[in-house]
């Protein structure tokens, strides 16, 4: 019988789980994956969650919850920093023991480290640690490694391919990707914005120049690497002559989107070119009352372009 590997369906699962499901597949393990979010799942992480926890926590500890008496091992590993001199947001470097001292009953988590900042072969060191944990040899974890790396590579080519240039009109998404393509905390918002008419470019849509060129106007670097992901893409936006709006998603007690959420805002108001909005999503956020924002800010776009 293969092992059953959890896979809760929140944060860094909209960014890499091409990547994790085809790993331990290649381990010959079986992949479980926690249901789409609802209202239920968010229910039962806020009852888990301390109340300073940041929606997107909430929501995770939720799907720990529905899978923790159906796998033999949940995946939830320790992510220090993803990119070279950056971090990740504090909360993916306690969430594993975040996971443990809230929720009980827990089947064995690997919670393995991965650490990027200072050497990025330390992946592979992480990779191997997590093919111990489940009695797989040297060369059968390399190439499950290089094979999921490659899944990941034509995944982002897949988003980046998206893109629509003969929509009339264009409206940028900025937020992570763990609020945005979530449809139960973003209420499905891009199917909503492509019904009104409108084609939605986000920051997994453009190249990793692109958002790179945008950094470039900081007189500071930064070293969150998905908040500065965000800020390079918002410049992107504001000097692209195609984007007919800019539309900014974030969680309520989210601390790195406090500040460069206010950042962004502020340069959008300075700019005056593009029709700016921001929805600060907790788990009260309304459905009606988004969906009335929305068609007002698409109505004001059309009109403008009339």
């Amino acid at each position: 019988m293969k092992t059953k590997i959890g896979i809760p369906q929140a944060l860094l699962y909209h960014r890499y789980y091409p990547a994790w499901n085809r790993f331990f597949k290649e381990l010959d393990c079986e992949i479980v994956n926690s249901k789409e979010s609802t209202k239920n799942t968010v229910d039962a992480g806020i009852r888990l969650a301390v109340d300073e926890a940041c929606l997107p926590v909430k929501l995770f500890l939720g799907h720990v919850h529905y899978l923790k008496d159906k796998v033999d091992y949940l995946f939830i590993p320790r992510i220090v920093s993803i990119n070279s001199k950056e971090y990740l947001c504090p909360k993916f470097m306690g969430l594993p023991d975040m996971v443990k001292y809230n929720i009980s009953n827990l089947p064995p988590i690997i919670d393995t480290t991965i650490n990027l900042r200072n050497n990025r072969l330390n992946l592979i060191k992480a990779a191997r640690e997590v093919g111990d944990i489940l009695g797989k040899n040297f060369w059968q974890v390399n190439l499950a490694l290089w094979k999921a790396w490659k899944e990941l590579k034509a995944y982002r080519c897949q988003i980046r391919s998206r893109v629509n240039d003969n929509s009339k009109y264009k409206i940028g998404v900025l937020g992570h990707e763990y609020i945005i393509y979530d449809k139960h905390i973003s209420m499905n918002l891009i199917n909503k914005l492509k019904d009104m008419g409108v084609e939605v470019i986000t920051a997994e849509m453009l190249s990793e120049s692109c958002l790179k060129d945008g950094t470039s106007n900081l007189s500071k670097d930064l070293f969150w690497t998905l908040s500065k992901n965000m800020m390079g893409a918002a410049y992107h936006f504001f000097d692209r002559n195609d984007i007919d709006g800019i539309i900014q998603l974030t969680a309520f007690g989210c601390g790195p989107d406090s500040l460069i959420g206010e950042m962004i805002e502020r340069e959008a108001k300075r700019r005056k070119k593009q029709p700016f909005m921001t929805l600060n999503l907790d788990e009260h956020t309304g459905e009606a009352g988004l969906v009335t924002r929305l068609e007002a800010f698409v109505d004001m776009i059309q009109w403008e372009g009339v």
